[in-house]
């Protein structure tokens, strides 16, 4: 019979060869300290010694624990634990592969294992020379001893301390304090989830001794939670198979300008509902935090911008993975775009995601993910079906993100970009003067008047833009009047036709042609409210009737609502008088309203109602005092946005003129109308409320 015989260098491929670096050797052997139910891990670096010793108060092992499990290469008893656990169970075992201990190959090339368990009066040693197993090794693994001893135990209770000599990494000259501060600031400080608390106390504790025998402990600083808790975006949730269910919050100037929840129904490409089919992901949950670095000076509880970026570049890269309350590895380090946020499919417009401004969480449970699976090296996950349904996801809510990122960007207006441009001509101004009094020219005076220059002509560039929109929807006007002036004379000639038909031919075709008169005189009706537009050229007013009026132009613009069929919508008018007669020119009234409407029509259909329910919901009020107030269940208006909604060319549709409220509230103001935007705020904290008065143009009537 024929056996295989390994050589004692293939410890080497499970150690110091595949274990990929020196955070990851640590991790491994943190997760240890973890599975082991100790409270801490404590890891000390020393230089002086050339040791990396890690301790923990864990189970501790005895001999027998050492010889059936530690030494056994691949050993399987972590992996049965975590069979036996339930799905809801959020503590899983960390370790399955029994290659975990090899890390400390990686580290050092000897080893010295001290352990006890709680019951125990003896320490178990374990020493272990690496070179033995090294990849020059020309021995068998079966010729190699390990010196398994006891000794007298030197304390109570259980406890491992491994001592790994001869160290590999923190020797050289480069590794001083600060050095080996900024590693654990990047590495241990992260090995733990910062974001979200682990099922069970545990920390981890870092001292250092340098070569000259100083020792000093190294602090590893939780996750700033005041300053992600001033995040300038934020979106967290979870996915549970075929949705995500997420939330998200806006901030400005420390003042949140939006917030929601909703859910994405992802398609046909993810079909991972069966844990036993390939492409399985199960559920996880996420967090992420984006920063805007421009504008870092509107964190508060800081003592400047630098120490906020230091803070940033400790936790920015993109989002880190964590699988049971542990990181895997590179996913969140920089450099490592795993979700490819820093190419242009993330930008929109001025709005943009990218990794430095990006961190958070994903958080996976290996019971409930079993196909999402480390490499065997421990750098990074499988790449197979299920990574890749899992990167499409994540990818979903990151496109998410970017379009609530976009409709919420600042917008310049137009007295914005006036103001600026007098600014740079003033700088450009009093750098001239400086120069001819001090006829001294310098390089950066030079380099501020061009600056400036190109600022006044960006802003030249942009308002020629908007004048050019303008006219160019002064035009479509016009013509859209003096087409709708012939279509009605023509109609009203067909509705003359109709009814001469109706007189010569047999009853049996009069229901049909009443119902096409019927639906002509609609379209007629529609028709002549832009024509009746043309007489806005001369202003001229006439007695109305509001509250009729009203209902009138809510009547008509119904027939609008079949161009937006994403959601129902209702609209309802409310009057607490029969009528309210008013000196308007009607053709400007309709146009006011039926701004009004097509917005709310807008952004229900395009994201959803603030109350979550399925229908959109108009409601016009009439009170007895001339007041309308105009609202509906939409997502409302940033509250930095309340004034500058009125600006010429200010919008946040997607291609939008944004003249629809600045058309409004010139129409009010030419009729001395009172159009605001009142205070009340929706669930989503932001304000969705329109006031118009009329009360100053009522001219009395049956009430």
């Amino acid at each position: 019979m024929a056996h295989f015989r390994p050589m004692a260098r293939i410890i080497s491929h499970l150690g110091e060869r595949l274990i990929s670096s020196t955070k990851v050797a640590l991790l491994e052997l943190v997760k240890n300290s973890y599975d082991a139910k100790s409270k801490f891990v404590e890891i000390t670096i020393n230089q002086y010694d050339k040791q990396i010793i890690i301790y923990d108060e864990g189970h501790g092992m005895d001999d027998k624990t050492i010889e059936n499990h530690w030494l056994v290469v691949g050993t399987n008893n972590r992996l049965q634990r975590k069979g036996s656990i339930g799905d809801d169970q959020e503590e899983v075992p960390l370790g399955e592969k029994g290659l975990g201990r090899f890390s400390t190959m990686k580290l050092g090339n000897h080893l010295l294992l001290q352990t006890s368990t709680k019951d125990s009066d003896v320490q178990w040693n374990l020493e272990i020379d690496w070179t033995k197993f090294g990849y020059k090794s020309d021995l068998y693994l079966d010729q190699v001893n390990n010196n398994l001893y006891e000794l007298s135990k030197q304390k109570e209770g259980s406890y491992t301390k491994l001592i790994i000599s001869d160290i590999k990494d923190f020797i050289s000259e480069e590794w001083d304090k600060v050095e080996v501060e900024k590693f654990i600031s990047n590495t241990a400080a992260k090995y733990i989830n910062p974001f979200y608390e682990l099922p069970r106390k545990f920390n981890i504790k870092v001292w250092f001794t340098d070569r000259n025998n100083k020792k000093s402990f190294i602090k590893i600083g939780q996750t700033e939670k005041e300053l992600l808790g001033q995040a300038h975006h934020e979106i967290k949730g979870k996915y549970t198979p075929g949705k995500i269910h997420y939330q998200f919050q806006v901030r400005r100037n420390g003042t949140i300008v939006d917030q929601g929840e909703d859910n994405i129904l992802l398609d046909s490409k993810i079909e991972d509902r069966d844990p036993l089919e390939s492409g399985f992901i199960g559920e996880f949950r996420f967090h992420f935090y984006i920063f805007n670095r421009r504008r870092l000076n509107e964190m508060t509880g800081f003592e400047n911008t630098r120490v906020i970026r230091e803070i940033l570049d400790r936790y920015t890269g993109g989002p880190m993975i964590f699988r049971d309350g542990f990181r895997i590895f590179p996913y969140g380090d920089p450099g490592d775009d795993w979700l490819e946020l820093n190419k242009e499919k993330y930008r929109k417009g001025k709005a943009s995601i990218i990794g430095e401004q990006t961190t958070g969480y994903i958080a996976l449970n290996s019971n409930k993910s079993p196909y999402l699976v480390d490499q065997t090296n421990r750098e990074g996950l499988v790449k197979n079906k299920s990574y890749e349904n899992f990167n499409f996801i994540v990818k979903s809510v990151f496109q998410k993100l970017l379009n609530i990122v976009e409709r919420n960007e600042p917008k310049e207006t137009s007295s914005d970009i006036t103001s600026h441009a007098k600014k740079s001509a003033m700088n450009i101004e009093k750098t001239i003067l400086k120069i001819s009094q001090s006829s001294d020219i310098e390089e950066k005076d030079i380099k501020l008047i061009i600056q400036e220059s190109k600022l006044i002509n960006k802003g030249i560039k942009e308002l020629n833009r908007r004048e050019k929109a303008l006219l160019e929807t002064s035009s479509v006007g016009m013509t859209s009047m003096q087409i709708a002036h012939e279509i009605h004379n023509f109609m009203q000639k067909i509705l003359s036709k109709l009814d001469d038909l109706k007189r010569e031919l047999p009853n049996v075709y009069l229901t049909n042609i009443e119902m096409l008169e019927l639906n002509i005189k609609s379209l007629k009706t529609m028709i002549s409210q832009i024509d009746e537009q043309a007489s806005t050229l001369r202003r001229a007013k006439s007695k109305v009737n509001l509250v009729d009026q009203i209902q009138q132009i809510v009547d008509t613009s119904k027939s609008l609502l079949s161009n937006y069929n994403n959601r129902a919508i209702e609209i309802n008018v409310e009057s607490e008088v029969v009528s309210l007669y008013i000196k308007v020119n009607k053709g400007l009234l309709i146009q006011l309203f039926d701004n009004l409407l097509i917005n709310s029509f807008y952004w229900i259909n395009s994201l959803g109602t603030s109350d979550e329910i399925d229908k959109g919901v108009i409601n016009i009020k009439i009170q007895r005092d001339g007041n309308v107030v105009f609202y509906d269940n939409g997502p409302g208006i940033s509250i930095l946005d309340a004034e500058a909604i009125f600006e010429p060319f200010f919008s946040r549709k997607r291609d939008g003129k944004g003249l629809g409220l600045f058309i409004c509230r010139e129409i009010a103001a030419y009729h001395k109308i009172n159009l605001e935007i009142l205070e009340y705020r929706n669930q989503r904290d932001r304000l969705y409320c329109f006031n118009l008065d009329f009360s100053e143009i009522v001219l009395g009537g049956e009430i």
